[in-house]
């Protein structure tokens, strides 16, 4: 057994990779300046990487539980219709739901 330093997973750079997928594994609260989100996935390679929340990607993970599989794809930025001038980031959020006869498999797997 060893000490492992305990350290923040990278934050995705939407921008530069417009899709990630991964295991939801934890939301913090009011981190940073911002008081924002801070969304952990899991990637397939078993890293971990944060994902800082916004208006859109709160709301879309509101219903979301630790341990779901989730994909999050980033649309670009959006002029605001309720706020004139102003833009967002807007991404889209979805999560694997199997199929009575894909229990316990991974998303894309067939047995």
């Amino acid at each position: 057994m060893a000490w492992k330093k305990s350290e923040t997973a990278p934050t995705w750079e939407f921008e530069k990779q417009k899709e990630i997928e991964g295991v939801f594994v934890s939301k913090e609260e009011n981190v940073g300046p911002n008081n924002s989100n801070l969304y952990t996935l899991e990637l397939p390679d078993h890293s971990h990487i944060a994902i800082w929340g916004s208006t859109v990607l709160d709301t879309r993970f509101k219903n979301l539980q630790p341990g779901d599989q989730v994909k999050v794809i980033y649309l670009g930025k959006e002029e605001s219709e309720k706020r004139k001038g102003a833009s967002y980031h807007n991404f889209e959020v979805y999560h694997w739901i199997p199929d009575e006869d894909e229990a316990g498999e991974e998303p894309g797997e067939k047995v």
